[in-house]
């Protein structure tokens, strides 16, 4: 038979698992500003890989029987090849929109711990991939200092990145 669960024994295990998912959340919020940052550098290359390929469009038309084309031609509907070329423009023209959104609200969650005296590790580990060892060398600084502090700015980031999911 069944034990029946008072109230207060049904509050407490719902506040227990929502600690629980309030811990997980953070710890996502956490990895997924940690993916942005790293994310940072390739979305410019990005955006210039995708300005390069505008240019080359404009010089030279649309490329012949690639899958970016192919997804603008419609069964029965004949498209120009500058209709063609216009489309994939509107295309890409998008993505590097989305990805310029993207590097400005990190270039803005950066502003927010400019003054840090540690805020250089963000851009060593993030940006140029050096590891905590090498980090500490170029600060100079403890290991223990560099995982700390970067810890500590992520958190910082996390915060502005997504409100009040990043509050631990």
């Amino acid at each position: 038979m069944a034990q029946k669960m008072t109230v207060d024994e049904i509050i407490r295990k719902t506040v227990m698992a929502q600690a629980i998912a309030g811990e997980r959340q953070v710890k996502d919020v956490f990895k997924a500003t940690e993916k942005r940052l790293y994310a940072y550098p390739v979305i410019k290359l990005k955006i210039e890989d995708d300005r390069e390929r505008i240019e080359e469009i404009e010089q030279h038309g649309a490329p012949g029987k690639s899958r970016s084309v192919v997804k603008y031609q419609r069964s029965g509907v004949r498209l120009t090849p500058e209709e063609i070329s216009d489309a994939l423009i509107q295309d890409i023209t998008a993505q590097i929109a989305e990805c310029e959104q993207e590097i400005e609200t990190i270039d803005k969650a950066l502003d927010i711990i400019a003054g840090d005296d540690y805020a250089e590790i963000i851009k060593y580990k993030y940006f140029d991939g050096k590891s905590d060892e090498e980090i500490s060398e170029l600060i100079p600084c403890a290991e223990r200092t560099v995982r700390y502090n970067k810890s500590r700015l992520v958190k910082r980031l996390s915060v502005f990145l997504y409100g009040v999911a990043g509050i631990q």
